[in-house]
């Protein structure tokens, strides 16, 4: 990236103030206050604070007093391009735009992320803490008045871009790389732990691997210690068996006294049980028989009513008949009437709809015509400013030619001037208050004064020793006082007057009063083109106001005759006339509108009038339909009733018979049920349960009793046949062998891992090599400034950076940066800073832009000197060095480098 120039508009104290960068060393001279700076800010703000920035941050920027918002432009080069950025900082009404060099502009956001990414490094953000954040950016290449003796370091890694400053000496030459034997030993104890560990992760420590020897070791000496235990239990177990074995004796004995009574008791409830199950049976069986008989005598009865009620049915139906049919009858004779008045509406619509239609042409051509008069009317003004345009630019043209009569004068160099015509007032003062004055009142005999004749009346000032003649025969010498200080005081008048007519000549004027007046009137006329030029800014650029010109020629040939023809014709007036036409036409247009919905309305309502009277016609079409089917349904189902008992009488009998079979049933049904709420089946069943599950538990108990007792009776023989005691020697012989294997696999891992540790402590010292470039190019640029170069040193590390700035001179101890005097800081972050800006200039094409302001204030003029041949061999390596001063004279030895004058610097 590189700086090509910038111009700073309403900054402080710059009102208008334009910079052009060389590609290689810009020196940047003026006095205090001059606003060196101001513009280093303003350039840094450009690049990295957001246009939208309110607050004091923005109100710092302003002027004072406050005329107009800061802006900034600037125009640089970045990603084989040249762009042009301008910045107006004013809070919610701030813009940006960024340029390319094919004329694609980018506005707001998007042009501040377009330059985010050519810069690399993202605006502050918009925050209480944005004027801190905002030092930070490009703080190794932004030296800023006062901070030239910190440690560029120490700010932390984002201010020094340590990310892309690593990245770029990964991919350095200067690198050194882990021999490939290192490579093959540490891939090997890696295998050889990764067979043993998991990996882990953030928040677990490593694990010992599933199937690895050492998790095997683990599980067969858990699986010996549980056998162990499982033989010291069978021990124990010996001993209680034999209890068991006796208390199984025991138990037997009690449960065959027990069993028997049980059993007879159980075999008596369940005879009765077979009672009460066969008067369940009976219940059951007869119970149906109730069922059926009753739910056919249920039908019997539903027929009986069901007879009855369509007959009342058939009955009231035929009655309904007659009014439905006189209704409907009524309905179809109204039927014609109501389409007649349908008819009607809708011709009354006709009507509306054409009148409506009439009117709306006629708004529309009125419209046409007045919108052509506006055409011509905006033609008319086109010209008009277009005149006006050209009658500005003629001044201007005017004002161009009288500033070329003047000479280029400006307020500087008015005060310039003035100050030179100060000092000539100042030596002649000091001259005369150092000369001998003599005056002649009169005189009987000439007087000469060096051979001149002194005429009576008449003074001089002696600055040199005189010979004064009176007649012939007296001659004094006269010597003036002061001795050297006189001669130097009239030199120092001669050279004065020498200095300010050579200031004159060069401005081809004759006194300060003409330069004073040529530098008024060319302020004037500046002053009065600034005010034409903004003029013609504002009255529109002509090329599109004569493309508008010839749009509106256009637009008004394809218009019809009659819309122009009134171009002779007062516009404004003809315009005003055709809008009241207008007015009355669209009211007309509305009416007529207005009435055709309201006929459509009436329309409507007849409409649903006539659908609303023929629905009424089928309705009652569909209700006598309706009764006609009930009817015949109705006559139907008593014919089929009928049909199916042969009479009334007939149905009356068989319902007789029914009841009496109902009753008899019903009987036979009390009797059972009597019997059997006699013998409580529920308490037989609940009795029976209790004697089931007495005798089940004393079988069970039984069952268990026999087990157990087997088990004992088993257990105590095969124990008797195997040494529970040699089997426990030989088990805890085993678990010693494994604990020994085990511990044998832990310290083998234990060793992989500290090798593991050591080899990566290794691998991670290897990133030291990161500081061998960067420290060769510091000690390339020290030689320039020391005839001895200190030898820099700095540690890297991957956490914590870039650490621990010092360096050694001779044999002595190294310094830290800290302990070194105000200008060996300067000196030695000035080489760091342009180190690491050549490194990172390859990531930007080679170039970054590298700015000191008043950066060497403590180093003596020799370190100076020397500072200015390190920026020059910066400058050499492809950087752009940037050189705000106060004292020009210093860095007059640099050579090939373009300089810029602020403020009253000769």
């Amino acid at each position: 990236m590189r700086l090509l120039s910038a111009r700073i508009r309403d900054y402080r104290i710059h009102r208008d103030l334009a910079v052009e960068f060389d590609p290689r060393f810009t020196v940047i001279a003026g006095p205090n206050q001059s606003g060196k700076s101001t513009l280093a800010e303003a350039l840094h703000r450009a690049l990295f604070l957001p246009v939208r920035t309110g607050g004091e941050l923005q109100k710092g920027m302003q002027t004072s007093p406050f005329l107009s918002d800061p802006e900034v432009e600037l125009c640089f080069e970045a990603a084989s391009q040249r762009w042009t950025l301008r910045k107006r900082f004013a809070a919610n009404r701030g813009s940006a735009s960024l340029t390319d060099g094919r004329g694609v502009s980018l506005q707001g956001d998007e042009a501040e992320e377009r330059l985010a990414h050519l810069v690399g490094t993202a605006a502050v953000a918009r925050n209480r803490g944005a004027a801190e954040q905002l030092r930070e950016r490009w703080g190794h290449l932004w030296v800023w008045q006062g901070s030239a003796s910190n440690n560029p370091l120490a700010s932390g890694q984002a201010a020094y871009d340590h990310d892309r400053l690593v990245e770029r000496l990964q991919a350095g030459a200067d690198l050194g790389v882990t021999s490939t034997l290192d490579l093959a030993v540490l891939e090997a104890i890696q295998e050889r732990w990764n067979s043993v560990y998991t990996p882990g992760g953030a928040n677990r420590a490593p694990q010992v691997r599933k199937g690895s020897a050492l998790q095997l070791a683990r599980a067969a000496s858990e699986q010996a210690q549980d056998e162990l235990t499982a033989i010291e239990a069978s021990i124990a177990q010996q001993a209680n068996d034999v209890q068991c074995y006796q208390q199984a004796l025991e138990s037997l004995s009690w449960i065959s006294e027990q069993l028997p009574q049980q059993r007879l008791q159980k075999q008596a409830l369940q005879e009765r049980l077979a009672r009460s199950r066969a008067l369940q049976d009976l219940i059951g069986n007869q119970q149906p028989l109730l069922d059926a008989a009753l739910k056919e005598l249920s039908g019997l009865r539903q027929d009986r009513s069901q007879l009855s009620q369509q007959q009342l049915r058939i009955v009231a139906l035929t009655e309904a008949q007659a009014p439905e049919q006189a209704r409907l009858q009524e309905l179809k004779e109204q039927l014609p009437a109501v389409q007649h008045d349908l008819q009607q509406v809708q011709q009354q619509l006709e009507q509306r709809q054409a009148r409506s239609e009439e009117t709306i042409a006629t708004a529309r051509s009125l419209e046409g015509r007045l919108s052509g008069i506006r055409l011509q009317r905006e033609q008319q003004q086109l010209g008009e400013r277009l005149a006006t345009l050209e009658g500005l630019q003629g001044r201007l043209n005017r004002l161009d030619h009288d500033l070329a009569g003047l000479p280029e004068v400006d307020a500087p160099a008015v005060e310039h001037l003035r100050r030179l015509d100060a000092a000539l007032r100042d030596a002649r003062i000091r001259a005369e208050s150092l000369s001998a004055g003599i005056e002649l009142i009169r005189a009987g005999r000439p007087v000469l004064l060096n051979g001149h004749v002194l005429e009576p009346g008449t003074a001089q000032l002696l600055s040199q020793p005189a010979v004064l003649r009176v007649g012939d025969d007296v001659e004094l010498r006269l010597l003036p006082g002061g001795g050297n200080d006189t001669a130097q005081a009239a030199t120092a008048v001669d050279t004065a007057r020498q200095a300010l007519t050579s200031a004159l000549a060069a401005l081809n004027l004759p006194s300060l009063e003409a330069v004073v007046t040529a530098e008024r009137r060319r302020s004037d006329l500046l002053a009065e083109r600034q005010g034409l030029l903004g003029q013609i800014r504002s009255a529109g650029d002509p090329s599109k106001l004569r493309a508008r010109q010839t749009a509106l020629a256009n637009q008004l040939a394809a218009l019809s005759p009659e819309v122009g023809e009134s171009a002779a014709e007062d516009l404004d007036t003809r315009i005003l006339q055709l809008e009241n036409t207008l007015q009355q036409a669209r009211e007309q247009r509305d009416d007529a509108s207005t009435a055709l919905t309201s006929q459509q309305v009436v329309l409507q309502q007849a409409s649903c009038r006539l659908e609303q009277h023929r629905q009424a016609i089928t309705n009652a079409e569909q209700a006598l339909r309706q009764q006609e089917n009930q009817l015949l349904e109705a006559r139907t189902l008593c014919e089929s009733l009928l049909e199916r008992y042969e009479s009334l009488d007939a149905l009356h009998t068989t319902i007789a018979t029914g009841e009496q079979r109902c009753q008899e049933l019903q009987t036979t049904l009390q009797s059972l049920r009597a019997e059997l709420i006699e013998l409580d089946p529920e308490g037989l069943s609940a009795e029976q349960l209790r004697l089931s599950r007495q005798i089940e538990q004393l079988e069970l108990l039984e069952r268990d009793a026999n087990e157990a007792r087997i088990r004992a009776e088993e257990r105590l023989h095969s124990d008797g046949s195997t040494d529970l005691q040699a089997e426990r020697e030989h088990k805890l012989a085993e678990l010693e062998s494994r604990l020994q294997d085990q511990e044998r696999l832990e310290k083998e891992a234990g060793m992989l891992t500290l090798l593991r540790r050591l080899l990566e402590e290794e691998q991670n010292a290897m990133g030291s090599q990161y500081t061998a470039p960067i420290l060769s190019r510091i000690g390339r640029y020290l030689g320039e400034v020391f005839p001895e170069a200190p030898e820099p040193s700095l540690v890297y590390d991957a956490r914590g950076g870039f650490q621990e700035l010092q360096w050694r001179r001779g044999s002595e101890s190294a310094f830290k940066f800290d302990v070194l005097s105000s200008g060996a800081r300067e000196q030695f972050a000035a080489s760091l800073r342009v180190a690491m800006a050549e490194v990172l200039a390859e990531a930007y094409e080679g170039c970054l832009p590298v700015l000191f302001d008043d950066a060497f204030a403590n180093s003596d003029p020799e370190r100076q000197a020397g500072i200015h041949r390190m920026l020059q061999q910066a400058a050499d390596q492809g950087l752009q060095v940037v050189l705000l001063t106060c004292d020009p004279e210093r860095s007059r030895g640099i050579t090939d480098a373009s300089r810029v004058l602020l403020g009253s610097v000769a």
